[in-house]
């Protein structure tokens, strides 16, 4: 984690008032998918995330009021990082929590069927009478059992678990860090470039103006979600699945989303006042003076009372996010597609980029 302020921007860095000119890319519709405009900006943050963000750094500064300088804090000034799809390491995080759920409820309604079954027997009780009392026990065993399960995974994934795995500690440390390096994606705000991790080592870099976003509709039984999705214009790669995006069952969540992504990426714009990133506002030249003409307290979401927020203030921001026209933004990148021939663009890009 860097504390350092931010001088000045890296020349390929993004302005939407500045998109250089871009080669044509490949078809761009998508059946079923909706193509989000660049550079026209609603200024509405994603609330769900908003919500989430504040209660965490709330709750870390508790226990460490310098929280936000290791390097588990993955969002600054410069950089807005995230996991790429890493199947086997969320089957990981969850393994545990869900093996004892498992274990709790069914072993706890089969122990309970038993030793009533048992008892039943010795006392003699009528084949009827006891089938009731057995399912009746196992009820009991059930109810007892969702009202106690939050509070044992917790003590077993704070306490527990690490009381287990203490004589392993630096092994799995080490091994947990080079997963997550491995599966590290980001959006720099310095550079202008995202980063995609592949695995095993392996990154998809380009400028962030590559790549189009998407809002992409995921029919599930339960009904429709949504989540964003990014296509590189230029080799047609596609990321859907991170743990930047989750499907919502609202879709003005997600559009709030890319908006927010934009405006950090925009260095002619103040980073989005979300909660993970105010540590850090006053490292940002363009944020800091913005900070300072609004007279914005440096520690709003820390010091909040979010329950007194979510009562209001989170009411209005839904409401805003539903209200705002989104279908009328108008794109500020499309205009510049076809300005100028691939072959010169190639000779422009950053030799970091995927090559096209």
């Amino acid at each position: 984690m860097t504390l350092d302020p931010t001088k000045q921007y890296g020349p390929n860095a993004y302005r939407a008032g500045f998109i250089p000119p871009l080669p044509e890319g490949g078809k761009r519709k998508r059946v079923g998918d909706q193509l989000q405009p660049w550079g026209d900006y609603a200024y509405i943050d994603p609330v769900g995330r908003l919500v989430t963000d504040a209660d965490d750094i709330q709750g870390s500064e508790v226990n460490d009021d310098e929280f936000y300088k290791t390097d588990d804090w993955w969002w600054d000034h410069q950089r807005l990082r995230f996991m790429n799809d890493k199947l086997g390491f969320k089957a990981l995080l969850l393994v545990v929590p869900y093996t004892w759920g498992l274990v709790l409820i069914m072993g706890g309604m089969l122990s309970t069927a038993w030793a009533t079954t048992a008892i039943s027997h010795q006392s003699g009780l009528t084949p009827l009478f006891a089938a009731l009392l057995v399912a009746v026990s196992m009820v009991i065993s059930l109810i007892i059992s969702i009202l106690v399960l939050p509070v044992t995974t917790n003590w077993i994934m704070s306490e527990g678990l690490g009381f287990l795995l203490k004589p392993f500690e630096k092994t799995l440390q080490k091994k947990a860090d080079a997963a997550l390096a491995d599966g590290m994606s980001e959006f720099n705000r310095v550079t202008g470039q995202v980063k995609f991790a592949l695995g095993k080592g392996r990154y998809f870099e380009a400028p962030f103006v590559e790549f189009d976003a998407y809002v992409e509709r995921v029919v599930m039984r339960s009904g429709v979600f949504y989540r964003l999705m990014f296509v590189h214009r230029y080799t047609g790669k596609t990321f859907n699945k991170t743990w930047l995006s989750g499907t919502e069952p609202s879709e003005g969540e997600i559009l709030a989303l890319w908006d927010m992504l934009q405006r950090f990426m925009d260095v002619d714009q103040a980073i989005p006042d979300m909660p993970r990133f105010e540590p850090f506002r006053h490292l940002d030249p363009v944020t800091a003076e913005h900070d300072r003409k609004t007279n914005r307290p440096p520690r709003y979401w820390r010091d909040l009372d979010l329950d007194a927020w979510k009562k209001d203030e989170e009411l209005k921001r839904v409401r805003a996010q539903a209200q705002y026209h989104w279908g009328q933004r108008r794109c500020q990148l499309t205009p510049k597609l076809g300005q100028v021939d691939m072959e010169v663009y190639r000779k422009q890009r950053p030799e970091t980029a995927v090559p096209i």
